[in-house]
C-alpha cells in the first residue's frame, strides 16, 4: 500500500508550526551509584516560541511530579501490590535458614 502524499500546502503549514518551536539538547551530569564515576544523560527538549529553559525544565518537572502522584495513589488503593517484594524476598530467605528442610516422605 502506498503512502499517503502531503500536498504543498499541508507541508508548508507543517514547517511553519515546527518554526514556532525550538529543540534544545539537555545534559544532565550526575554519579552513578554503582561505581562512582560521572554519568552524562542527554535529552531533547521542545521549547516554545516564549520559553525559556529554565520554565520548559520546571514544567517538564511539573508533569512528573502529577505522574508520580498518580501512580502513588494507585498504590495506596492496593496495598498488597504496594508491600515492596524486597521485604517480602528477606522474610522468605530468612525462614529458609531458621527452618531445617523437611525429609521428603516415601510413599
Amino acid at each position: 500500500m502506498a503512502k499517503k502524499q502531503l500536498s504543498f500546502a499541508e507541508k508548508a503549514a507543517k514547517q511553519k508550526s515546527q518554526k514556532d518551536s525550538k529543540t534544545v539538547k539537555f545534559v544532565k551530569s550526575e554519579r552513578s551509584k554503582k561505581t562512582g564515576s560521572w554519568r552524562f544523560n542527554e535529552s531533547f527538549i521542545k521549547l516554545a516560541s516564549n520559553e525559556n529553559i529554565d520554565q520548559a525544565l520546571a514544567r517538564i518537572e511539573n508533569e512528573i511530579k502529577a505522574i508520580a502522584k498518580e501512580i502513588t495513589s494507585i498504590e495506596v488503593n492496593t496495598p498488597e501490590i504496594a508491600a515492596k517484594p524486597e521485604e517480602k524476598v528477606a522474610e522468605v530467605i530468612q525462614t529458609e535458614k531458621t527452618e531445617p528442610p523437611q525429609p521428603a516422605q516415601e510413599a
